[in-house]
């Protein structure tokens, strides 16, 4: 049997299949960028001085050498008014510990002090990752800015996407607008590629700039193409927010959920070690949310998904593997397993013997192509 690693939490879990049950296993097709290269390129762009902070708009594997670089120019320039911050609810364990370990402190910033605590310096430097997004088609910087710090802007982009289909990998409305809103900043912009081997390249340049031309690699090199399959199993494990909450889940199978025929079946695991966020999901269990008022809401966290799974639920068998108590995932209309070779039996169970299923380890930065 070959071993095949999936996501699950801040770990990984074994998916044990026979050869003959595998249609494909999709991944991005990455190179792996050294750390001098790294360095050079960071070195000759990006300006350090007084009065500089630096913002990660969302944590990602790898974001410690960039931040020594940063460090290490800043120390060479005697440069003291330097701060770290990062746009998150929480900061994983994983980072705390790298970071303090090369003696970098980093603040949590709340989505509504970001605007006003950027007036405060001269000099802003902005880093993410380029990852797929179903409603805005790409995920960086703009993008995570626009969602937490522009509710009015969320608003329109909601009109954009009610009673739509999933649009990842495509330059749509929704990031138009993010990218014409957030290119009135003044700032520096870091956009990376990767996953969780390493960083595949760099853009540097200001923010609309760096985003644009790493979209530009991104889909060139993480759009495998597969035959559609009656299975899938969608998991991610590149970036640490993913899955905490069901909520973050839910863009792995909208990402990819096209691959699958219809009424297939289609496994995602989602931890969701802090259950399904605090968003309109947890409105939707608690008998909080009018389902026939949706076209009627302002935006509110993870409304998409309700929208999306009004949509598409009733097309596939989709099955969480998931910490969450089934009433949650029976509100939702999905339907939950213990284990990951509950789902395999399941798919042999209804699919036949030999039936194949796609497997897609990294759903935040592949978008299969059929």
């Amino acid at each position: 049997m070959p071993e095949i690693w999936l996501g699950y939490g801040d770990t990984e879990i074994i998916l044990d299949i026979k050869y003959e049950n595998i249609s494909q296993v999709l991944r991005p097709s990455m190179n792996k960028l050294d750390l001098i290269t790294l360095e050079n390129e960071i070195k000759s762009k990006i300006v350090i001085q007084e009065s500089t902070l630096i913002l990660i708009t969302s944590p990602f594997f790898f974001i410690l050498p960039i931040l020594s670089v940063l460090q290490n120019m800043s120390k060479e320039l005697n440069i003291e008014k330097i701060e770290y911050c990062i746009l998150s609810k929480s900061l994983p364990q994983r980072v705390k510990q790298q970071l303090s370990e090369n003696s970098i402190t980093i603040g949590r910033l709340a989505s509504e002090d970001v605007l006003e605590k950027i007036k405060k310096f001269d000099n802003i430097i902005l880093i993410d990752r380029i990852e797929y997004d179903p409603v805005f088609g790409y995920a960086g910087s703009p993008v995570r800015l626009l969602r937490e710090c522009y509710p009015d802007e969320m608003n329109q982009v909601y009109t954009f996407i009610f009673n739509s289909l999933p649009q990842p990998g495509t330059y749509n409305e929704p990031l138009k607008l993010a990218v014409e809103v957030t290119s009135k900043m003044s700032c520096q912009s870091i956009h990376v590629i990767s996953n969780n081997e390493g960083i595949d390249s760099l853009f540097i340049g200001d923010l609309s700039y760096s985003f644009n031309e790493a979209i530009q690699r991104f889909k060139s090199i993480t759009q495998p193409s597969a035959v559609p399959s009656k299975s899938a199993f969608i998991s991610g494990n590149t970036n640490y927010s993913y899955q905490t909450t069901l909520g973050n889940s839910l863009n792995l199978l909208w990402n990819n959920y096209h691959v699958i025929s219809d009424n297939g079946i289609i496994i995602l695991l989602s931890e969701s070690r802090g259950g399904v966020g605090n968003g309109t999901l947890l409105k939707l269990i608690e008998n909080r949310l009018d389902l026939a008022g949706l076209n009627k809401y302002q935006y509110s966290k993870d409304l998409e998904h309700i929208n999306f799974l009004k949509m598409l639920r009733e097309k596939y068998e989709i099955y969480l593997i998931s910490s969450l108590p089934r009433i949650y995932t029976d509100k939702l209309g999905l339907k939950s397993l213990q284990r990951i070779k509950d789902g395999l039996d399941l798919v042999i169970e209804k699919n036949g013997k030999y039936s194949k299923s796609i497997i897609i380890p990294n759903s935040e930065i592949t978008r299969v192509s059929s």
